[in-house]
């Protein structure tokens, strides 16, 4: 079957990674969502930038006082975690919306409902590179040059591109089946942000450490954020980070096979 056939006769078995293969078209889709989000801006997605460092800035004045910590090293820490924090939570709630806001498109077009998700993960992840720079030349303004570790945050980045792709998926066709998972989901990421270490460290949970280890958004936090600050990545970081995304696709494509004919009678 050729690469235009595929477009065409996917079905629930292929669906994700023709999506995932056709990359011109959600990176297009995904550029384009950006240009009209910051239409006749002058700053432009950098505004989100801007906005995130004005709340870094405010918080680990805050928090390092309130902590304890030396401002000039929790300031990073605090950065590099609230960026991919905002990355991944707005993955999952616009992924969860995916399919309910893309419904015209659906109904009208036949393409790989994966395509809709990767859009939005693809903008969002050009918005976190746009940000995390930032972080990293604060780094360089202070004195603190990264090493060699610092090329893990390619395959740590890598990774959260497809967390997203997965998380999407799952959610996007869940919520569309079921509405009410939806506000379940904006519920839990705000709990799951007090309880992911972004403003504060794992170590001052002393015996209670546990928390941060068997939470999965600390892993993909700290796959990335490590790097970044010269830190080692704990080999469980690894393990999690890989084995939940390996676990997710398995639970997306088993929707998607489920799930993606009906999909149209949902919306």
């Amino acid at each position: 079957m050729g690469h235009d056939d595929a477009w065409y006769e996917h079905d629930g078995r292929s669906d994700i990674w023709v999506g995932l293969r056709n990359a011109h078209v959600w990176s297009a889709l995904g550029w384009h969502d950006i240009r009209q989000r910051y239409r006749r801006s002058v700053l432009g997605p950098f505004w989100f930038t801007l906005s995130t460092f004005i709340m870094i800035g405010v918080l680990g004045v805050l928090y390092s006082t309130l902590l304890k910590q030396d401002i000039v090293t929790y300031l990073p820490y605090l950065g590099v975690g609230l960026v991919i924090w905002q990355y991944v939570s707005t993955v999952i709630t616009e992924g969860a919306n995916s399919m309910i806001n893309s419904a015209f498109l659906i109904k009208q077009i036949r393409m790989p409902l994966s395509i809709h998700v990767c859009r939005i993960v693809w903008r969002n992840f050009c918005i976190l590179l746009h940000s995390l720079p930032v972080v990293i030349l604060f780094l360089l303004a202070i004195g603190h040059w990264p090493g060699i570790t610092f090329l893990l945050i390619i395959p740590g980045l890598l990774i959260l591109l497809l967390h997203g792709v997965w998380m999407g998926v799952l959610l996007g066709i869940l919520c569309v089946r079921y509405r009410d998972i939806l506000p379940i989901v904006t519920n839990f990421l705000q709990v799951a942000f007090f309880f992911t270490p972004i403003m504060w460290s794992p170590d001052l949970l002393r015996d209670r450490a546990w928390i941060a280890e068997f939470n999965p958004l600390y892993h993909l936090i700290e796959i990335v954020r490590a790097p970044v600050l010269g830190t080692p990545i704990h080999l469980q970081s690894w393990v999690w980070s890989i084995g939940f995304l390996i676990v997710g696709f398995v639970a997306a494509q088993y929707l998607m096979q489920r799930a993606r004919h009906r999909l149209t009678y949902w919306l």
